[in-house]
């Protein structure tokens, strides 16, 4: 029996939850890529070999976790973008002797996210998304955290920068209604008309209001049910008579950093950022 049928076997035997077709599904490829990339002239294909088969028990007991969904899902989550993308892609550039260190690295992060707020998932897979390199990708990824969960420096004056963000870029259904903060700089807005019903989520979409223009998040999974709030600055004020695209607030939010609200007859999303 080989290393990967046993290994195949185990799992099997371990897990109530095996799915054996997704582990066909990451042998034919984030596996195959992967063990390309290890297989670069000058690589000892004993260490290559190692660390591949690190990845396979890894892989192996994310699925029967749960944590590694299908590309058929239509879900994203930090683990199945990290073994289904990142490693594959971009393990191989990273020294020799820090491999095993990224890899084990990037399961810690990936099963301590299962068990975060859905918006926290939301922001690491967005950010991530675009590495082009794993080096250093703890701390980097520690400082990201730090700027989605903890207050910014600087807070909102009267000096501010607007933003307009069309929500229907991503689901082209969505009418913005009420908004909260999740965290000092991450906005959630609910979807005006399809709420949670019968166990069902509703529509919500984030947006991480970066010091630049704002970030999307994506659906947030939110189980909140909150009200239209209409909390007011001079800034928001400011906009409604001086600002075309602004007419009558549907809600609005604010809190020390940041500013948002939705209109009554637009797709857009207005957030309020220091200048």
């Amino acid at each position: 029996m080989s290393f990967v049928q046993e290994l195949e076997a185990n799992a099997r035997a371990r897990f109530v939850r095996w799915d054996s077709a997704l582990w066909q599904e990451l042998l034919a490829g984030p596996v195959a890529k992967l063990g390309e990339a290890l297989s670069t002239p000058g690589a000892r294909p004993e260490q290559s070999e190692e660390l591949l088969r690190a990845y396979l028990r890894l892989g192996a007991e994310g699925i029967g976790l749960g944590y590694l969904y299908p590309a058929s899902a239509g879900r994203q989550n930090f683990f199945t973008l990290a073994w289904s993308d990142l490693l594959p892609r971009l393990l191989a550039k990273v020294p020799e002797a820090g491999r095993a260190d990224v890899l084990a690295q990037l399961w810690n992060l990936a099963e301590n996210l299962e068990s975060a707020p859905p918006w926290v998932q939301r922001v690491f897979c967005r950010v991530s998304a675009e590495l082009t390199s794993l080096s250093d990708i703890e701390s980097r990824l520690r400082e990201t955290a730090a700027q989605a969960m903890e207050p910014p420096k600087a807070k909102l004056g009267n000096k501010s920068q607007p933003y307009l963000v069309h929500m229907a870029a991503e689901d082209s259904r969505f009418l913005p209604g009420a908004v909260h903060f999740l965290a000092p700089t991450v906005l959630c807005v609910h979807d005006r008309h399809r709420k949670a019903v019968a166990g069902r989520e509703a529509a919500t979409q984030g947006l991480w209001l970066t010091d630049g223009a704002p970030m999307r998040l994506g659906a947030m999974g939110c189980r909140e049910t909150p009200e239209p709030t209409h909390e007011q600055t001079p800034s928001l004020t400011w906009l409604t008579w001086n600002d075309p695209r602004v007419d009558d607030w549907y809600a609005t939010t604010v809190n020390d950093w940041r500013a948002a609200g939705t209109l009554h007859t637009s797709q857009f999303v207005v957030v309020l950022v220091p200048s």
